[in-house]
């Protein structure tokens, strides 16, 4: 070979990889702190809508609440139209509608508690001192909303309303959310979050970066800015305000794991695509220098299938060239393989095809010759019928093996084969039912008469008045052949042990010879048989492939 293909090859393409490598990496750096920033903002940004629906569902479904009870019960129960049960009663009925999970009390005008849902607080946030700093500058015909934190250090929402009469305040009624019963029904979110007031008092969160002090007080100038550096850690920040007191703060740490390997997932599509550019044109340069003898092989290839001699013709003085011979020599192998393969087939499918039709049950013969025998000393005319049918039989079975014949070529000879039985025995009989439509369907010759033979031989030992239907049926496009007897002999076991052997290439059963015959002529055959609830064997094939049939005619 003059030249080596390879390694002008090798030499193209570490030139141009390198100056890709060198782009793809600072373009991946780039695209690292910006794509990863605004994932993070999504994040944060979805994850604070859920905190901000959260809280506002849980102000008005606790305005709704303390509206109901101070305009359907309060009032009646100061003046002792209600009781404590009744009040109870229409919390619990309008706290499970809301879905809340607050608890209830009602103070006086001077603070004394009258009415609680949960006295397990007396010691924290019921107690008498508290109660009286809760109603301290209250709005007098609007819910006010406080943070307090309780002496055994759990955090609270209440929300307070006066209960009017003649312009002067009666009573508070105020419902208070647990921290813990707020975050049982929080959505799951992946940021870190705290619900805080005007003053800095924390109603809930999901960490104690930024508590400070023993009265766990959340120092907001940690969190002034959007982007925040805490502990050498950078953070991404969003503040929302809720109503009149509620501000939530939501930030995550900026490249978090589960971002990342998002992340990761896009820039390496980044890179796929922009080496599958770069490998375009590094691609087209080297077909047109180096890659003419690939060009050739390929166009050479994909014109064998039209040529009668499958050969490559390659003069390159290269690898290619070399390629190019053995392609040859392995065409050349193939074809002489393929050839063996198809005459092998083909003689064993016209051996396997001749055996199949050859099988035909002697003692008909015997019996049929005995017939004749017996006949000829007392009636002419049928032992003139007898031999006709016979050497139409005779004839039809022996000669032109290989040819198909029609549905209506044998079912006559079908019908001489059943004329002889009905001779011999008195009591027999059959009906042959065909659409007219389908006489000239070609068919294997004779397939249908191991089942009639089977049906004849197995039957006439369980009773002497046998009868025998062959039916012939088309619906759509799939054609039915069913042979039917009286008889009722076939166990379920003899049943299983046909339709194993199916695909056996040993068996001599004739059921299953008559199916592998009919395989060779319809892609689609299936076999079953069985006894019906009325005591009758029956085998059915149903095959594939034919028209819609109209007439039918009926022979008996």
């Amino acid at each position: 070979m003059s030249h080596s293909f390879k390694k002008s090859l090798q030499k193209e393409i570490l030139h141009r990889s390198s100056i890709a490598a060198f782009i793809t990496s600072l373009l991946l750096l780039i695209l690292l702190f910006g794509f990863s920033y605004f994932l993070q903002k999504q994040q944060l940004s979805k994850d604070t809508r859920q905190i901000v629906k959260q809280v506002q569902e849980m102000k008005e479904a606790n305005s709704e609440l303390l509206t109901t009870m101070n305009y359907k019960m309060i009032p009646g129960f100061l003046d002792g139209k209600h009781t404590e049960r009744e009040v109870f009663s229409l919390f619990y009925e309008t706290k499970a509608k809301l879905k809340l999970s607050s608890d209830l009390i009602i103070l006086s005008d001077t603070g004394e508690l009258l009415f609680s849902t949960n006295r397990n607080h007396q010691e924290s946030i019921l107690s008498p001192y508290y109660l009286k700093l809760l109603i301290q500058n209250p709005s007098q015909d609007k819910v006010t909303e406080k943070i307090a934190l309780s002496s055994d250090k759990q955090h609270y929402t209440l929300f307070i309303k006066p209960l009017l009469q003649n312009q002067r305040v009666k009573a508070y009624t105020i419902a208070f959310v647990n921290e813990n019963d707020f975050i049982s029904s929080f959505p799951m979110i992946n940021s870190k979050y705290i619900i805080t007031d005007n003053f800095g008092n924390m109603f809930s969160n999901n960490t104690n970066q930024f508590t400070r002090s023993t009265l766990e007080k959340f120092d907001e100038k940690l969190l002034h800015s959007r982007t925040h550096w805490y502990a050498n850690e950078p953070l991404i920040v969003q503040k929302e305000k809720v109503g009149a007191i509620f501000s939530i703060y939501t930030f995550q740490s900026f490249f978090p794991i589960p971002s990342l390997l998002g992340l990761a997932s896009i820039l390496t599509l980044c890179i796929f695509f922009l080496y599958f550019w770069q490998a375009r044109r590094i691609a087209h340069k080297i077909a047109t220098h180096n890659a003419v003898p690939i060009e050739s092989l390929v166009y050479q290839l994909q014109e064998i299938p039209k040529q009668a001699e499958k050969r490559l013709s390659l003069q390159t003085g290269d690898e290619f060239e070399f390629m190019a011979e053995k392609i040859n020599n392995m065409l050349y192998e193939l074809d002489q393989l393929h050839q063996k393969m198809l005459t092998i087939e083909k003689e064993k499918w016209i051996f396997e095809r001749k055996m199949l039709e050859a099988q035909f049950n002697p003692h008909f013969l015997y019996n049929t010759l005995e017939t004749i025998k017996i006949t000829s000393l007392m009636d002419a005319t049928l032992t003139q019928d007898l031999i006709q049918n016979l050497t139409r039989i005779l004839r039809y079975s022996i000669t032109d093996l290989e040819k198909e014949t029609t549905i209506c070529q044998d079912l006559k000879i079908i019908e001489d084969y059943l004329m002889i039985h009905k001779i011999r025995f008195e009591h027999f009989s059959y009906d042959i039912v065909c659409p007219e439509t389908v006489d000239n369907q070609p068919i294997p010759k004779l397939f249908l008469l191991p089942l009639v033979e089977n049906a004849i031989k197995y039957g006439m030992q369980y009773r002497i008045d046998l009868h025998i239907d062959i039916q012939i049926t088309l619906e759509s496009d799939s054609l039915t052949f069913l042979v039917k007897d009286n008889a009722g002999g076939l166990t379920k076991q003899e049943r299983l042990s046909i339709l194993d052997s199916l695909e056996s290439p040993h068996t001599q059963h004739g059921i299953v010879n008559s199916y592998k015959r009919l395989s060779n002529f319809f892609s689609d055959v299936q076999l079953d048989l069985g006894v019906n609830r009325h005591g009758e064997t029956w085998v059915k094939f149903i095959t594939k492939g034919l028209t819609h049939v109209q007439a039918h005619y009926r022979r008996r």
